[in-house]
This record gives structure tokens, sequence and C-alpha cells, in this order.
């Protein structure tokens, strides 16, 4: 009967595990405790016939059971890329398929290096915080302390956020819908529908809704990373009594970041002036760190928040990453015949918005707004109206009311147009053209004969100035250099469609508008890079759209939303760009809404200069000011130009200085510098693409294990192959086939630069599920018998030696591991620790150790030569882990600072309030609710508080985990294999 000891490792039938204890029995056998690999307890008879003893790798090097050379390099090779990133390297540069830039890694590292992953990121519009917050995600993922993903974005974003994790970082995310929640509550009825995905985007104004709300809030396994992107939509007020008046988008930011280890705000505008509105979103990261809006400062959020401005961001030669811009205006001279259809459209509309706000009939009032937009659109886009409504009309196809699903619409079609999707959008504006504020019947006639005069008006004149003058404009460029690009926004597809089919027929333009699907999308914004000179685009496409290739935009009309406006500027104005942005605003003279629009446009341009800000600036200035209801007003009771644009620039001046003092007092303002201290995020991508794993070591490991289990691997591409890499069919060994993994890649590739020309190729990086598949199963001792092998070197100072193959790491106070390395440590036969192991000439196989003389000697000081490497592993691994130690104890002490300030502060309101309550109680009032109410909001906070000091007590240990042997290798001189 085999005798067992403490610390042996045994398989069993169902498992493998090492023995904790044993327990001596009168019969004079075994009862053995021993520890599975899946980290249960179980007690089992030393006497089962399955029960057998593992030899250890120390045991193999004794009794030189020399493994397959080729299995013991998959093995290490595993290894080694199984621990690549999970320490200082940087997974993502090298994984995906897009060009990261050195601020976005710096932003990355900041959050992965801080203590919980908790951060604010305001930078401004086109510095990317999706790539940033991708990086993140992925570098979680990549060290494991990342599965569960929840992505929250505003309803327009979320398909494209979908769209650039897998595009991008080739992760695949589930988009939650109503159509979505439905079919997953159909399939598992008694589960909470968010645990039945563990990587999910959804919009926020659908996770807001009572229901999937609820299912938030009794969540019962947390979200390892949570990402709000347009985070200044969870917004919370402090209510006139000092209580807090939560939105139910707050409420989702609430119950995620009550639930989620790691959580991450985007946002380009994360203060809009309101600062209790801030402190309630600040809070969300870190619940304890003020009491009060009164206490933040920008030094208070260093280790919360990253927020650089474009102007704040230099190269490595001391330039701008950002150039300027340059904006002017094109002012189009009406036609008679031009001026008197404005003149009689707006007289129209003014007639009709007079009416529909005496009747109160809002969404009446919405449709003369939409006409008013589309008549300084184009001459094409308002004669489009006009048609519709005339049908409408004519069909019968008028109401009062709009349907219940476009009124639900409406409330954010009037505040918040952009969080609408292209669809709503679309079906709101749709439905506005069949309202009409009466239903009487001779009112409706005389609204027909009008409408079908206005409509003939419009069809009659065939030349739009607005457009010839464009015209002019893009042929005078084109002339100059017939190799320019020039983008060109209007809101509206008609208008988009008049400039395509009419204006520019002679042109081969690419154009992007709300119904294009991303591949088309795609297509387009190549063939404008590649072959056309000019692309038309709506407003519903811009996101998305980074076109720094071009510097030369046209504003056809000029949106009514300010936010759009800087929007449209960040499609060129963003990194990459190396040319002054050339902006043209096309509006017609002597009309109120165009001029009042365009001396915005030049009155932010001044602020952005004043204030060293570059993008945003409009919106911020202009929050909360109804822009449509302005420039309807002055319409509606005809006021002059000047006197409306000299109220909006009082307002803006006011707001100016607000912004100003946000700026001052309340926000960080990061300058990236590759110049000076910011020079370090140089030596980290150096590191991560250069370092331990490179597209090379990917290749080789799957070639050696496709030659090894039986897969294959051919070139498909016709020619000769480009330099830096090629594209594969790969056919995938059945030992790996399953789950994510498919039995063949018709087109792979495992090279980044191939991966990023050729979109439908598959990139097979240290990621994607074959490689991860492939590692997973070389690390199965069952399965790749590569624990001890035999090299040669011809260093013979060196050898003979042993080679001992480490995982080293540490486990934080939670439990987890916190990041683990390979480290490979040397002994020469002699017990001398050597720093660096001898290069090694060739692996030995099994058959040919028997003519290596003097391998039984070093075999027989395998134990002794272990005990000396185990020794210095752990001094290894105390040292790794001690450094983490200080730095983590120097975190939770100020995480701890915080939390007993905040809780001091909030207990010692309340026992205040308290002792006041009591005085009252002896003077005679009834105060027993008050008093009640106080003490249990006292308890409540006493516990809080004990509990938070708990957890972060434990949170203070890192302790080393026991090092782990992998693999471990004679080396004998080349001189001595016979």
């Amino acid at each position: 009967m085999t005798k067992f000891v403490v610390g042996d490792h045994v398989k069993f039938a169902g498992g493998q595990g090492e023995i904790t204890k044993i327990e001596e029995r009168p019969n004079g056998s075994q009862l053995l405790h021993v520890y599975t690999a899946e980290g249960q307890l179980r007690k089992l008879p030393s006497g089962l016939p399955h029960i057998e003893k593992i030899d250890s790798i120390v045991d193999r090097l004794a009794a030189k059971q020399i493994n397959d050379p080729i299995q013991y390099d998959l093995r290490e090779r595993a290894t080694r890329l199984d621990l690549a990133y999970r320490y200082d390297r940087f997974l993502s540069l090298t994984n995906n398929r897009i060009e990261i830039e050195p601020y976005q890694v710096q932003a990355a590292y900041e959050i992965l290096n801080s203590y919980d992953h908790r951060y604010l990121v305001g930078d401004e519009v086109g510095l990317g915080k999706t790539i940033e917050a991708g990086i993140v995600i992925e570098e979680l993922i990549a060290r494991e302390r990342a599965e569960r993903v929840l992505i929250v974005a505003p309803a327009p974003l979320a398909v494209q956020w979908q769209e650039e994790m897998r595009e991008k970082f080739d992760r695949n995310f589930v988009v939650y819908d109503r159509e979505t929640v439905r079919t997953h509550r159909q399939s598992h009825p008694n589960q909470n529908v968010w645990l039945q995905e563990d990587r999910i985007i959804t919009s926020i104004d659908f996770a807001k809704q009572d229901d999937m709300l609820e299912a938030l809030s009794n969540l019962d396994v947390p979200w390892d990373v949570a990402v709000f992107d347009e985070a200044h939509h969870l917004t919370a007020r402090r209510g006139s009594d000092d209580s807090i008046e939560r939105t139910q988008r707050y409420r989702v930011g609430e119950a995620v970041a009550d639930n989620s280890d790691s959580l991450l705000l985007l946002t380009g505008t994360p203060h809009k002036g309101k600062s209790d509105q801030f402190y309630f979103l600040v809070s969300l990261l870190d619940p304890y760190r003020f009491s009060h809006e009164s206490q933040i400062n920008p030094e208070s959020l260093e280790d919360l928040m990253i927020r650089r401005l474009k102007e704040d961001m230099y190269e490595a030669d001391g330039t701008r990453m950002f150039p300027e811009k340059n904006i002017e205006a094109l002012p189009v001279e009406m036609t008679r015949e031009e001026r008197k259809l404005y003149d009689d459209v707006t007289e129209y509309i003014r007639e009709y918005y007079n009416l529909a706000q005496q009747e109160e009939n809002q969404a009446a009032g919405f449709t003369m707004v939409v006409y008013q937009k589309r008549l300084v659109s184009s001459i094409y886009a308002i004669r489009k109206s006009l048609e519709n409504r005339m049908r409408a009309i004519q069909n019968d196809a008028v109401a009062e009311e709009l349907p219940d699903d476009v009124q639900e619409l409406i409330p954010r079609y009037s505040t918040e147009p952009d969080t609408l999707t292209d669809a709503e959008r679309t079906k709101v504006e749709e439905a506005l053209e069949t309202v009409t504020i009466t239903l009487n019947q001779t009112q409706i006639d005389q609204e027909l004969d009008r409408v079908k005069q206005l409509w003939q008006q419009a069809k009659n004149i065939k030349t739009d100035s607005k457009a010839r003058l464009l015209r002019e404009f893009v042929d005078r460029i084109l002339k100059e250099d017939p190799d320019e690009k020039i983008l060109i926004f209007t809101e509206y597809t008609d208008t988009l469609e008049y400039l395509r089919d009419e204006v520019f027929a002679d042109h081969d333009i690419a154009q992007v508008y709300g119904d294009l699907n991303q591949d088309r999308r795609r297509q387009e914004m190549q063939k404008f890079e590649e072959e056309a000179n000019l692309m038309l685009a709506t407003d519903a496409a811009q996101e998305g759209l980074n076109l720094q290739f071009a510097h030369i935009m046209v504003n056809y009309d000029l949106p009514w939303n300010p936010i759009r406006i800087d929007q449209r500027m960040g499609r060129l104005h963003r990194y990459g760009q190396d040319r002054t942005v050339e902006i043209r605003n096309l509006f017609f003279k002597d009309t109120r809404e165009s001029e009042i629009l365009n001396l915005l446009v030049e009155k932010t341009n001044q602020i952005e200069s004043d204030l060293g800000m570059r993008s945003d600036v409009l919106g911020q200035v202009l929050d909360d000011l109804d822009l449509d209801q302005t420039i309807m007003s002055a319409l509606a009771e005809g006021r002059p130009t000047d006197e409306v644009v000299a109220d909006i620039e009082a307002t803006m001046e006011e707001r100016k200085e607000a912004l100003q003092t946000v700026e001052n007092d309340f926000l960080i303002r990061d300058r990236f510098d590759l110049t000076d201290e910011d020079q370090e995020i140089l030596e980290v991508i150096e590191r991560s693409q250069h370092g331990e794993v490179s597209e090379a070591d990917i290749e080789t490991i799957v070639r050696v294990f496709f030659d090894e289990f039986g897969g294959s691997i051919k070139g498909v591409r016709p020619g000769p192959a480009k330099t830096g890499g090629d594209v594969f069919q790969l056919d995938v060994p059945d030992v790996l086939v399953g789950g994510l993994v498919e039995n063949r890649y018709p087109r792979a590739t495992f090279t980044k630069d191939v991966a990023i020309e050729e979109e439908d190729v598959e990139f097979i990086a240290l990621d994607h599920p074959l490689t991860q598949s492939l590692i997973g199963f070389c690390l199965d001792s069952n399965r790749v018998q590569g624990q001890v092998a035999v090299k040669t070197t011809s260093d013979n100072s060196l050898a003979p030696g042993i080679l001992f193959n480490y995982r080293l790491g540490y486990v934080s106070g939670a439990g987890e591991a916190v990041t683990e390395k390979f480290v490979p440590l040397y002994v020469t036969q002699e017990g001398e620790l050597v720093n660096e192991p001898p290069e090694f000439v060739d692996t030995i196989p099994p058959s040919e150790i028997s003519s290596i003389s003097g391998l039984d000697r070093i075999a027989s000081k395998a134990n002794e030569l272990h005990g000396q490497t185990e020794m210095a592993a752990w001094d290894r691994v105390e040292s790794f882990a001690e450094e983490a130690r200080a730095e983590r104890e120097r975190e939770v002490e100020i995480k701890r600072e915080h939390a007993e300030r905040y809780f001091q502060e909030q207990i010692s309101e309340w026992e205040e309030r308290l002792e006041t309550y009591k005085r009252r109680s002896e003077e005679g009032k009834d105060m027993s609710a008050p008093i009640g109410n106080a003490e249990r909001q006292l308890e409540n906070l006493r516990r809080e508080r004990d509990e938070e000091l708990s957890h972060l007590e434990e949170e203070k240990h890192v302790t080393p985990e026991e090092p782990d042997l992998v693999s471990a290798a004679f080396v004998v001189s080349n001189s001595e294999d016979a």
C-alpha cells in the first residue's frame, strides 16, 4: 500500500489535488484530507483502488523521467504566454485592430495601476474615450480580473459600442433591448436576466425602465467592470430641503456602482456648472470621498479623474498634437423668388406656431420648428415637407394627437434629441407632419390651399442659391488641388439626396446617413479616403466617423442643437490631424435663425480661444438654453435679430465666467507632454509591443501545436506575401474544436498590420479563443506531458545545472490573485544560483539521454537543488509582494481617511439633530418620530462605517502565494551529449 505524506499531489476518480492533512487509522490505513484543484476539501481513504500519487516535477527529475521536447516547449511557451500580461505590459497594444495612441495608453495605465479602477474619464471630444475604456476592459480580462462586463450608453451609441468592441478588440457583447430580454426570460424565467450573459451593452433609457432597474438592483453577482458612456446623463440634484432628487438614470448608476468592482464614467462634459450634480456623479465612484460639493477641488480628484484637453497635449518634439481650427462664414444672398418663398413659408409657420402655443398643442409647435429648420436647410427639403403635409391632409391622415409610442419619445426629442436613435428621430418627425391644430374641415381646407400654394412656389424655384455657392466653393478648392477631400454636413437626408443627385451629379460621391448599416458605412468611408473628393453626411451618421485624413468641412446647414456642431467638427479635428481644420458655415443672410446660429459659432470660437479649450464649449455655455424655443419665439414675435443675439451673447458671457470658475476651482486639467514626464508611457508601449510576446511567438506556438496534434496551416493569399505578414487557412486540431473555437478559419493572420488592412481576416492574437484554448490545453498536465526536459548549452562554465520554471504571484486580502509572473531560476550542479540562465542550443529527446554522461549525478541532487531554488523563489515572491503591499497600504490608507472623515461628519450631523429633537421633546413637543428616525440613521451609519473600515482593513493585506513549479530542465554542455 502506498504511504502518503502531507504535500503529496494525488489523483482520484473525479479529480486531483494536494494532501493537506493525514489521519492515521488503527488498522494502519490513512484518511487523506485533499484540497482539490477546484478549491474543495475532500476526505479520501488511502486504500481506494483509484487513488494514486502524482509524481512531482522534482520526483521526475530524480527519476530522470524525461518528456518529449516538443511537449516541454509547448508547456513552457504556453506558461509564458499565459502570464505575459498579468504584470506590467499591455495585451491590448498587440491584440487589436487599431493603432492606439500614447495618451490613450497613459489614461488606461493610470486607471489600471490604481487601487480599485474607478475613474471619471473627462477627455475632450475626439480623444477616444471609447478606446481608453476598451483598453482597461481588455487588460482586466487578460489579467483574469474581469469576466462580467456591463457597458451602458445612450441608445444611439449602443450598437456602435458593440461594433467597436468587436471590430477593434475582437470582443463579442450582447446588446440588451426589449426583444433580447423577452427571449432570455422565456428561456430562463426564474433567473435574473442580467445574469444570463456576461458581456452586455444596453442603453441607459432601457436600463432605467422599472423591471430592468429592479433586476439590476437585485443582482447578487457583481459586475467586474461597468462603463457608463455620456455619464453626465446620470443626474441627481440637491433639493431645497437638502434632500437628493435622483433621476431614473441616476438610479441606474447607483444600482450598478454599488455592485461593480471597476467603474468608468465617460463624458466630455463632466461639470456643467452645477456643483451638486458633479458631486453626485463623483459619489458614484467613491461615496466616501466627499461629504459635500464644497470639499471638491482639483487636487482631491487626482486619483479619481482623468481629463485632457486638446490644447494641453504635445508630441515628443514639443509640437501640439492637435492643429488649429479656422471657422469662416459663407453668407448666401437669396434671389427674389427665394426671399418670397422664405417670407411666405415663415409667415405660415409663424401663424401656426403661435396658434399651437395658444392651443397648448406641443406637437403642432414641434411640427413648425421642423419646418423652419428644413426651410433654411434647402429648398428641396422644405418642398418635400410641404408635399408630405399636402398628402396627409388630402388623404385625411391628419390628427390632433400623436400616436402613444411617439408621445413617449417627445420629451426626449424636445430636451435630449441626442439620446434618440436615428429610427426614433425619423419616426417622430414623420408623425409630426400629420399633426393638425384643429379638425375643423373649413380650416383644414384653408391650410391645404395655403400649403399647395407654398409647395408650388418651392417647385418653381429651379436654382438654390446656397447650393450654387457650395458648388462654386467646391470647384475652386478642387481646381487648386484635384486630390483635396471635402466633408459636407447637412441635417436632413432629403437635402443630402438633393446635393448628391442635383448639385454634384457629375461627381463620385461618398455618403453616410442614418439608414446605412456598418458594412456600408465602412465602404463609404474607405471610398472617401481612397477615391471620392466629396463626402455627404447627415448628423444621424456623424458619430463614429473618424476622417482626419481630410481637413475641410462645410456645414451646409447648422443644427439648432449646439452639441451637434461640436460633434461635426470633431470628425476632422481629432488625433492624427496634421493640418489646420478649415470649417465653412453656409447660411442665408437676413434670416434670424441662420444669423443667430452663425454668430453663436463665432462667439463660441472666441470663448474657446479665451479659455484654451477646443470643443464642447458651445454645449456648455448654452446648457439649459432652449435654442429651438429662442429662435421660434424670435420668429413668432418678430423680434429683431440684433436684439435676440444681444440677449444670447449676454447669457454666453455669464456662462463663460461660470465655466472659467469650474475650470479653475473644480476640474482637473491634465497636461500630456511626451517631452516631459509622460515619456515613460513610451517605455510601457515599447515593452508591450516588443517584450516577451510577439506576433511571431503566437504563430510559433500555433504552428508547433498544429504539427503535434494534427492541424494544418496553408497560405491562401495569391502571389507574393505582403511585407509584414500573410493570410492562412487554419484547419484546427480536433482536440481544440468546440465552444468558441471553430474547426476551420478560411482566412486568418497572426499579423496586426494585415488585420487592420483586411477586416474580414480572423486575427489570431493572444486573446483569440483559439490561442486561449491552445494555452489551456498545454497547461493541462494530463494532456501535455511536458514537465521535464534535457537541454544543452555551449556555456560550459554554467553546465551542468537545473532550470526550474516558476509561477510567482500574490493575492489580495479579498482572496483574489492580483498578479502573477513567470520566473525561471537556474542553479548549477555545485549549488550556485545564477541570475541569468545560460543560452540553450538544443533539447534532447528521451531516447537519447542514456548517452549523456553525468546525468545520474545531477539527477541525484535534484531535491537538494530544488530546495535552493525554492528558497530563492520565496525571496522573489516576497520582494514582489512587498512592493505591492506598500503601494496598496498607501492607497487603502487614503481610502480609510476619506471614509472616517465622511462618517464622522455624517454621524456628528445626525447626533446634533438627535440632541435638538430630544431638547424639543423635553420642552413637551411630540418628537418621537424624528427621534426614532435619527436613531435609525445613526445606527445605519455606524454599521456602514464598521463594514467599510473592516473591508478596507482586509484589502490592505497582500499575501505571497506558494511558488508554483511548472516545469524543469536538466542543462548539460552540448559537448557531453554524445
